[in-house]
């Protein structure tokens, strides 16, 4: 069965990518309205045991992937012939998995539950652990570079979501009824995929033996290096959860929930280059490297803007969204969003380490990650609170950034790239800093802060050469292409 991969123009991943940016944005912008009744539903403590147990469990259920997808998305979109094979192991293997990651589940809350009402709605949330299985078949879509159907599912769990958050907090209900919600919408969302799924080829993906070992064998660094990744994302809440306590925890989850809102972007972006430029190695090196290029090029406008607008408007963006007595947590958000850049790129770091092999470096880097970000918050932690852990975070993640440049580079044998584009949105972001920041010394409030900056970034990026004309024209479809 042939893929588009190899064949994908730029054009074609262009609109996908705006595609799957638009669809996200709308999800976003639910998802932070059905954040805020969260927040107001569960108060500073609930929502402090709420995301940290959330945050916990998320932990444990990536043993439910640990790195199989990565691996049968680069070998599949290499050989296509092959594609149903290697998505039938990564079911297989999630079949597997799934006892042992339930009762790894039901260990961890219990051990960290503070209530009964914690510890019924981390169970609740394991039960939803099996429909993660048939999230396999979404390989389908992202191999033929055609993300509509994942994002119309995404939408439709957003909607179902927000629908029952929305109930929830009318009838004053509280974190249990959160988890029951949260395990319905999940399951409606996977079940649905299933179908269109099915109905995509005539040949239904099944769960095969074939290429387990091989899936085992180059997943299983990749699988531990991002439980590592996972782990120093993590264990800073579960820190200040358990030294600053459930006050801190709420003010800092809540903001920390924005920085994981914007991983939609180079979520987007990767989703549709990482086939490409899997596709693309060994046999097309100037392919690779113009793809990942162009990748960089995407992560560096949208990751400069977004730390460009937190710097100035932090404060009235915790304010609107989760009211007045969420505002202390405000300063986190500037720092969370300067590790949010080095986060971007490290999508794009990470799939070229597995493309170019290096997996098992990649396990050396998250390990020492892992250990820079525990003995930091350990430290800082207990003596200026969450705020500590915003910092650790932002140095973790420079490391991780640097140390995988450093040998993605070395590995292709070529020098820095000069800044270019990069270079030119940055110096954009740097210039829509100092205009909103005016804006907001004369009194201008969140509004005219948004239309403001949505105005001026594009006009910034377009007078300095970080965008042009031509990629307008690549996305619709006015620019021949090959």
């Amino acid at each position: 069965m042939s893929t588009l991969a190899r064949h994908t123009t730029k054009q074609r991943a262009a609109r996908d990518i705006v595609m799957q940016v638009g669809v996200r944005i709308a999800n976003l912008a639910v998802g932070g309205l059905v954040t805020a009744l969260v927040v107001r539903t569960l108060g500073e403590t609930g929502y402090g045991e709420w995301s940290t147990g959330f945050g916990a469990l998320a932990l444990v259920g990536y043993f439910a992937n640990f790195g199989m997808e990565g691996v049968a998305l680069r070998e599949a979109a290499r050989e296509p012939e092959e594609e149903h094979e290697w998505i039938g192991a990564v079911m297989l293997l999630r079949l597997l998995m799934l006892a042992p990651v339930m009762l790894a589940g039901l260990a961890v809350i219990a051990l960290l539950h503070r209530s009964h009402t914690m510890l019924i709605a981390g169970v609740i949330m394991i039960v939803a652990t099996p429909f993660g299985g048939v999230g396999a078949l979404g390989l389908m879509f992202q191999l033929r570079v055609d993300n509509r159907v994942p994002m119309f599912i995404l939408t439709l769990r957003s909607v179902l979501w927000g629908v029952a958050v929305l109930i929830i907090y009318l009838e004053h209900a509280g974190m249990i009824a959160l988890a029951i919600g949260l395990v319905s919408t999940n399951a409606i969302g996977s079940l649905v995929q299933a179908v269109f799924a099915l109905k995509l080829d005539a040949r239904v993906p099944r769960p095969s033996r074939k290429h387990v070992r091989e899936v085992i064998r180059i997943g299983l660094p990749i699988g531990i290096g991002g439980l590592l990744i996972i782990a120093y994302a993590t264990v800073d809440q579960i820190i200040v959860y358990t030294i600053a306590g459930t006050n801190a925890s709420g003010l800092y989850g809540s903001v920390y929930n924005l920085l994981n809102q914007a991983h939609f972007v180079p979520i987007s972006i990767l989703t549709t280059l990482a086939p490409v430029i899997a596709a693309s190695w060994p046999s097309d090196r100037a392919r690779l490297l113009r793809t990942s290029r162009r990748a960089a090029e995407l992560l560096a406008v949208t990751s400069f803007g977004g730390l460009a607008f937190a710097i100035v408007a932090a404060v009235p963006v915790v304010r609107l969204i989760f009211g007045s007595t969420f505002v202390p947590g405000a300063p986190a958000l500037p720092v969370l969003y300067a590790a949010f850049v080095f986060i971007a790129f490290g999508y794009l770091n990470g799939q070229l380490l597995v493309v170019l092999g290096l997996q098992k470096r990649m396990l050396y880097i998250s390990l020492i990650a892992l250990v820079v970000n525990v003995c930091g918050n350990l430290v800082l932690v207990p003596l200026v609170g969450f705020m500590g852990a915003a910092w650790m975070t932002l140095v973790t993640e420079v490391v991780v950034c640097g140390a995988s440049l450093v040998l993605i580079l070395r590995t292709l044998e070529m020098p820095l790239p000069k800044p270019g584009r990069i270079g030119r949105a940055a110096v954009a972001a740097a210039l829509l800093t100092g205009l909103l920041e005016a804006l907001a010394l004369a009194g201008a409030p969140l509004a005219v802060l948004i239309v403001a900056a949505c105005a001026a970034y594009p006009a910034l990026l377009f007078a300095l050469r970080a965008l042009d004309v031509d990629d307008v024209r690549v996305v619709l479809g006015r620019r021949a292409l090959s």
